[in-house]
């Protein structure tokens, strides 16, 4: 997964890939790249600002299905995490990660390579990370990191009994 490439960046490659052939082509599908602004269920019509556009244009539709993806970041106002690119319009402006333009795959790549250098001098100076949250993806950064990084001390801390807790007991064997 995307943790992968955070401790080795050239695995990014591997994840990432443009959609807009696939959706046009392969599947016959419209494809707009931008940002939905407003929605109007009423008039059936959203306010859409194409990413390379300084103006909105409006697309009309019969139905409308929502798939925007969800953050996982609980500290954070708009949910910002390292797993989930920030690209909003509105979130980018107080992104942490502001210098980063992530709605471009070489954005992406920068704050991949970033975060990369990061646990390189965390590994140099042996220090130590807490990881809160002992689910599946608290226990993949622990074993990514241990791996990569074997000079960073870990510790995983979880509300629940066990590691892996919601799932079953062969799971955290």
């Amino acid at each position: 997964g995307i943790l992968r490439a955070y401790v080795k960046p050239c695995h990014l490659d591997a994840l990432t890939f443009t959609l807009e052939p696939v959706i046009e082509r392969s599947m016959g599908v419209k494809f707009i790249w931008g940002e939905v602004k407003t929605l109007d269920g009423v008039n059936k019509c959203a306010l859409v600002k194409p990413i390379f556009a300084d103006s909105t244009e409006e697309v009309y539709f019969d139905y409308c299905i929502i798939c925007s993806g969800c953050n996982f970041g609980p500290f954070k106002p708009m949910g910002e995490s390292l797993w989930f690119p920030t690209v909003h319009e509105e979130e980018r402006k107080v992104s942490d990660w502001a210098h980063i333009d992530e709605r471009f795959i070489e954005g992406r790549r920068r704050h991949v390579l970033e975060e990369y250098h990061r646990l390189i001098d965390l590994n140099k100076k042996k220090a130590s990370i807490l990881i809160v949250g002992a689910g599946f993806i608290g226990v993949e950064w622990a074993t990514e990191i241990e791996h990569f990084f074997p000079d960073i001390k870990l510790t995983i801390i979880d509300a629940l009994p066990r590691v892996l807790g919601p799932l079953p007991d062969g799971a955290a064997a």
